[in-house]
């Protein structure tokens, strides 16, 4: 049934193509009677055919999205004020000569404030940073020296023939008392 009604639909349309062109191309069918206001013979109840199209959801497609501006206004709208304060009532930092025996922390080489904020609370300063990069390399070098000596005492071992090779001497067979498997009932 659907696929005839598409074949009308496809038909009907192909008509309505061909009668606008005057049916230049197929001169047999120039002759064809046609009546007033109908192009050809497609019948629909009211207001033309409706069709159940059979489509994907887009329920949870668009409730994401709305989540997504949802959550991007809640937390971009007081975000962006703060900036648009700190850059308009505070400013960046000025340029200055150091004073005479002053030692600057390391966040005030920053020039804008909320950077100045972040370097001062969540970085640590580059000093400490230097210190914990000097003992990671202390501590590859000690286990570096750890396995060139272990080396070492693995190739003395084998050429001196002492080590963990342990080994007890095995026991004469004739020592060894097998009449209990001979009969095993007993």
């Amino acid at each position: 049934m659907a696929a005839m009604s598409l074949l009308l639909r496809a038909a009907a349309a192909w008509g309505a193509r061909r009668a606008a062109a005057g049916s230049a191309r197929l001169p047999w069918a120039a002759g064809a009677a046609r009546l007033p206001g109908t192009l050809v013979p497609v019948r629909h109840s009211s207001h033309g055919k409706r069709m159940f199209i059979i489509k994907a959801t887009s329920f949870y497609d668009s409730r994401f999205l709305n989540l997504l501006r949802f959550y991007i206004f809640l937390t971009g709208i007081p975000v962006a004020l703060f900036i648009t304060y700190v850059n308009v009532f505070i400013g960046e930092a000025e340029l200055a000569e150091i004073p005479e025996g002053y030692v600057p922390e390391h966040w005030e080489y920053y020039k804008h404030p909320i950077s100045r904020w972040i370097a001062r609370y969540f970085f640590d300063p580059p000093e400490k940073d230097y210190e914990k990069h000097m003992a990671l390399l202390d501590i590859e070098a000690k286990k570096t020296d750890l396995r060139m000596m272990e080396l070492e005492a693995r190739r003395l071992m084998r050429q001196r023939g002492d080590g963990p090779w342990y080994h007890y001497e095995t026991p004469d067979k004739n020592l060894t008392d097998n009449s209990v498997k001979s009969t095993p009932d007993n």
